[in-house]
């Protein structure tokens, strides 16, 4: 096998410039490599949480909140706030290393905590501040994505939360505190409206207008009250009234 020589038999330093400018171009070339790296890893990272938020109210400020996440995403990012830490999630797998995610997605069993039993720790990561004081919601649930077709993305799992709001509410402010990247809060009112804002990832959301769609409804505790009271009165006078007539 022939070997080509690289160096000039005439003139030994007339191959230094050209071996310079290589070793410049090589230098200079590091730092585009350097940031392609620093750009392209985090987005490949950050595109996992695919978030989608949705706040939907009703006349008497009754409301349900929807946080959609891919599930694989949201799984890494609740174990370590478990209460245990993410070793309990790792509890009662036969593996060492752990559970995969698919175990940890599946509905809960013998095996240990899965998503639907991290939903008491999913509402600590969110904060409805209305009117200048938090509104937790009651209830949460987590529904669990259908399986995707193959090659496609998992489809997006859901924590459901429900609660009420004061029916004199007239701000809200929302915060989020899982993600990093932008995503939709969209809000339903209650009189049909529909407001579209863009949350900028671990931020908190801009005033949002709650005034004029909630009203209380007629048939409140009070009334409930009296209407009790007035069937408790009825029914012994009916039960006498049928006696002296029989």
């Amino acid at each position: 096998m022939r070997r080509r020589s690289t160096q000039n038999s005439r003139n030994p330093r007339s191959g230094q410039p050209h071996l310079f400018s290589l070793r410049v171009l090589r230098f200079l070339r590091l730092p585009f490599v350097a940031v392609f790296i620093v750009l392209e890893v985090p987005a490949s990272a950050h595109d996992l949480e695919r978030t989608r938020v949705s706040l939907t109210f009703a006349r008497d400020g009754a409301f349900v909140l929807d946080v959609a996440n891919d599930p694989d995403w949201l799984t890494l990012r609740l174990e370590r706030f478990a209460p245990a830490g993410p070793k309990r999630l790792r509890q009662g797998f036969g593996a060492q290393e752990g559970p995969t995610l698919q175990d940890l997605i599946a509905p809960a069993g013998p095996k240990g905590p899965a998503l639907q039993d991290l939903g008491p720790v999913f509402i600590d990561r969110v904060v409805l501040w209305v009117d200048g004081r938090e509104i937790r919601p009651a209830s949460v649930e987590y529904i669990a994505p259908p399986p995707a077709l193959p090659g496609d993305l998992p489809n997006l799992g859901v924590y459901r939360m429900r609660g009420r709001m004061p029916i004199d509410a007239r701000t809200l402010r929302w915060y989020y505190g899982l993600v990093i990247d932008p995503y939709p809060l969209t809000i339903r009112r209650a009189d049909g409206r529909i407001v579209v804002e863009e949350i900028a990832g671990d931020a908190w959301s801009g005033t949002i207008d709650l005034s004029g769609q909630f009203r209380a409804s007629p048939f409140n505790g009070t009334l409930a009250s009296i209407l009790l009271v007035v069937v408790l009165l009825i029914i012994p006078l009916a039960l006498r009234l049928r006696s002296a007539l029989a």
